[in-house]
């Protein structure tokens, strides 16, 4: 008697959860930048596509070793503590979170429709992805990486792409250290004013830790500050404030 051929059925795998690395979700204050001094709720990305030498946050730059968590337990888990403690923004850091964009545009409804507000806390070089998610930021806390202070390679090209996305809703963190060049400090003032010289421009002497990057001199403040000012409208000297304050 012959066999039936069987037909092979090959079963379609069902579509990957969507998933991102969050090294921490925890409540502060806001130690930098435009809206230092306010409580915010802190949802930290783990995982970098850059490696500063003055990075504060070394921890956050490992993905793998950060816990694995879905949009809506992220959201679940910042609303809890948003209405816990009172808090009506929630700092989007890291790490880069621009790197889980997706998750970002996924996470961001249930947390708009909680009633906060959200601030993107980003490298300034992705801007690729920043155009998918600007509109569901409120603020975007946009650095300028010095190559002088970063070790890294510049990033010009890039940073100027992504300030041009939403100057309207950005304004700019320049770390400086005892090792930055002024020249680099004046191109970075420079490329702000060509997009938007009325961008808030935060200068951020590098916090002092052992065996890391050193702040620069009083004299090289001076002048930095001065030749800001000079091309744009809202120029502040800020050093990191949680590490005075003992807060995370």
């Amino acid at each position: 008697m012959a066999r039936r051929k069987q037909k092979l059925i090959i079963s379609r795998p069902t579509a990957s959860v969507l998933r991102a690395p969050v090294a921490e979700i925890f409540c502060s204050i806001q130690g930098e930048g435009l809206y230092c001094g306010q409580k915010q709720i802190f949802l930290r990305f783990a995982g970098c596509n850059l490696a500063c030498g003055y990075c504060d946050e070394p921890a956050a730059l490992d993905a793998a070793a950060a816990g694995l968590m879905t949009p809506a337990e992220a959201g679940a888990s910042v609303i809890k503590l948003a209405r816990a403690k009172k808090a009506d923004t929630v700092s989007l850091t890291g790490g880069e979170p621009l790197l889980y964009w997706r998750f970002i545009k996924a996470a961001a409804p249930a947390l708009k429709k909680a009633g906060l507000a959200l601030q993107l806390e980003t490298n300034g070089v992705l801007y690729r992805e920043l155009s998918k998610t600007a509109a569901l930021a409120d603020v975007i806390a946009m650095d300028i990486k010095l190559p002088s202070s970063t070790g890294q390679k510049a990033f010009w090209a890039e940073h100027k792409r992504f300030l041009a996305v939403a100057p309207e809703k950005t304004f700019i963190k320049t770390v400086v250290t005892s090792g930055t060049k002024m020249a680099e400090l004046k191109k970075a003032v420079n490329l702000a004013a060509s997009v938007c010289p009325c961008v808030p421009f935060f200068i951020q002497p590098v916090t002092a830790r052992r065996g890391k990057a050193r702040p620069p001199s009083a004299k090289f403040m001076e002048e930095a500050c001065c030749y800001a000012a000079s091309k744009l409208a809202a120029v502040k000297v800020l050093p990191q404030q949680h590490p005075i304050w003992g807060v995370k």
